[in-house]
């Protein structure tokens, strides 16, 4: 049995090593100031984490505004240009020129308008 590997497959003398060398290069006080600061970091970026879900759990979206009857009707008699392509099989819209629905895959040929 040659021994454990540690990460990487560098055994204990080796991980010994590097430990001495980046203590002689860094110092104690400064290695320790790195590991801080690191460990602050993390903190840090974990609560702001947190508080995004927090406020998106607090402010969920907003609905969308009604629209009136007589702005329905006109919206409906009023001709437009054709903006989006229908999907045949599950009848989700696509952006114009789209070969394959974005939702199901299947092949796109219906203009909706």
């Amino acid at each position: 049995m040659v021994g454990a590997a540690g990460p990487f497959g560098l055994g204990a003398p080796e991980l010994l090593i590097i430990l001495v060398v980046v203590l002689l290069l860094f110092g104690a006080t400064r290695l320790a100031d790195i590991g801080g600061g690191l460990g602050r970091g993390i903190k840090e970026f974990r609560k702001n984490i947190r508080d995004e879900e927090q406020e998106e759990a607090a402010h969920p979206p907003a609905a969308p505004a009604a629209t009136s009857a007589a702005t329905a009707e006109r919206l409906v008699d009023t001709p437009q240009a054709v903006s989006a392509l229908k999907c045949p099989n599950c009848g989700g819209l696509n952006a114009m020129g789209a070969r394959y629905c974005s939702n199901c895959g299947a092949s796109i040929a219906t203009p909706v308008s």
